[in-house]
């Protein structure tokens, strides 16, 4: 379980890098240089996201198959 929570907090350092990059970036004060350097790692860290999502969805898939049903999750609860 610490394993897990752990991958939380990755994923909301993350985000949280994310949204001060943008933030960043969005005062237009930073040089070219600069600006590529956050945009550089503003890519990297949404690619990081985007896998860690879709190693949640694959896990909720996983969890929730019937006898090689599998249900697919669209992200609203019912």
């Amino acid at each position: 379980m610490p394993r897990e929570k752990n991958k939380t907090v990755d994923f909301e350092k993350k985000i949280n890098a994310l949204e001060k990059i943008v933030e960043d970036m969005e005062k237009g004060s930073l040089s070219l240089e600069e600006s590529l350097k956050f945009f550089e790692d503003g890519i990297k860290i949404t690619r990081e996201c985007q896998q860690a999502l879709r190693n949640a969805e694959l896990k909720v898939e996983i969890l929730t198959a019937d006898s090689n049903k599998l249900e697919k999750f669209d992200g609203e609860v019912t």
